[in-house]
């Protein structure tokens, strides 16, 4: 009983620490026309995003990829296996931004390239957090 309380505990910490997730992320397509590019959060903040970083990342995709790439790029922080980002268009993205040659549709960083890819892209990151 006290083991299923503790699950139930850390999981209602973690909803309330993803609160500021986005109930829709938006395409890089959609994020170019914007004037003040921005989504939504589950919380009802609004997250802007810097226009630098939008126009950042169009340079490097394809244009064709645009209508593709969600934003923000999550950030999926594990307890047990440090941070992951899904998705071949993001991992294409963060793998030139960290200058790492082998990349696939996912991609374990660790502290280090965190702090690299939230240095480059503060406003079109954002942390989530998983429970598993």
């Amino acid at each position: 009983m006290k083991r299923l309380d503790s699950e139930n505990l850390l999981k209602k910490q973690v909803v309330s620490l993803n609160r500021h997730i986005p109930r829709k992320r938006k395409t890089l397509a959609e994020l170019l026309v914007e004037k003040k590019p921005h989504v939504i959060g589950a919380d009802g903040t609004r997250h802007r995003f810097k226009n630098s970083e939008i126009k950042k990342i169009a340079d490097l995709i394809d244009k064709s990829e645009y209508k593709n790439l969600k934003l923000p790029i999550y950030i999926e922080i594990e307890p047990t296996s440090g941070a992951r980002i899904a998705g071949r268009i993001e991992t294409k993205i963060v793998c030139k931004i960290l200058n790492l040659d082998q990349c696939k549709s996912e991609l374990f960083i660790y502290r280090p390239e965190i702090k690299t890819l939230r240095k480059e892209f503060p406003t079109a990151t954002q942390y989530i957090f998983l429970v598993r």
